[in-house]
């Protein structure tokens, strides 16, 4: 026997031929129970490891996940994308699964490595961020026909309820509904917002939970709670202006949420 075990040697040690060896590891439901339990048990006596490689050709599977690389970003975003990054190539690793980062300068030369990487069979699918509304990559690889899912939603409003492709995002509107609670739970009822200009995906979503939060406690008026929100430019220098805007403007404040981290 050689320094690692080969389905040769799990074949012996379980009395099997190799084809046997094969089918337990590739469609086990084939294989008798006594025989697979057999085959098993050798695998982990001897600790084999299927050949990775050999096994991407037999399947035609890269077993691998395209990702673009972000550029550098700052601040929590940046502390997101990266942490997001970090648990998907843990996960994918946990499942056997390689992870390839790339780079892009747009969403069309995005588009152009995704047709490179696909061409090539180096990737069975892809995951993307920073998802707009009628993003040109989902709908590429929607007619393509290539595996994917994303990290943001889809931003149509058909596709909240069904969905064209697979998405995860942060909950916005439930976030800033919970937080707009909690505020009036202890006791605030004129909670100031600055938020961002619309149309923005995220910025709206994140507004109607305040929003509908301070309407259902009814603690101020409709005309009043206009007075409590101030709309701005993503920046802290733009944030800074649009408080002191509100405390020119909104009357007393027992607390302010905002769309930006």
């Amino acid at each position: 026997m050689g320094e690692f075990p080969t389905v040769t040697d799990v074949a012996r040690v379980a009395g099997v031929s190799r084809q046997t060896v094969s089918n337990v590891m590739n469609t086990p439901g084939i294989v008798k129970a006594d025989t697979r339990a057999r085959v098993e048990a050798a695998i982990s006596a001897l600790g084999y490891r299927p050949h990775a490689s050999a096994r991407r050709l037999r399947t035609r599977r890269s077993s691998t996940i395209g990702i673009r690389l972000d550029p550098m970003i700052d601040g929590i975003s940046g502390s997101v994308l990266d942490r997001f990054l970090h648990a998907l190539t843990e996960q994918a690793d946990a499942r056997g699964l390689r992870v390839l980062l790339f780079t892009a300068t747009s969403p069309e030369d995005e588009i152009s490595q995704f047709r490179r990487l696909n061409d090539g069979a180096d990737v069975d699918g892809f995951v993307l961020t920073s998802t707009t509304a009628d993003d040109p990559r989902t709908e590429w690889l929607l007619e393509q026909g290539i595996a994917f899912v994303t990290f943001g939603r889809p931003w149509r409003s058909d596709d909240f309820t069904a969905p064209r492709h697979p998405w995860v995002d942060v909950d916005g509107y439930s976030g800033l509904h919970a937080a707009t609670r909690a505020q009036q739970d202890a006791g605030a009822t004129r909670i100031a917002y600055i938020g961002w200009p619309s149309p923005s995906g995220t910025g709206d979503d994140r507004r109607r939970g305040w929003h509908d939060a301070m309407l259902e406690r009814g603690d101020v008026s409709a005309e009043d709670l206009a007075r409590l929100e101030v709309v701005t430019a993503d920046g802290v220098d733009q944030g800074a202006a649009a408080m002191q805007q509100l405390a020119r403007t909104a009357g007393g404040i027992d607390a302010v949420l905002c769309a930006s981290d």
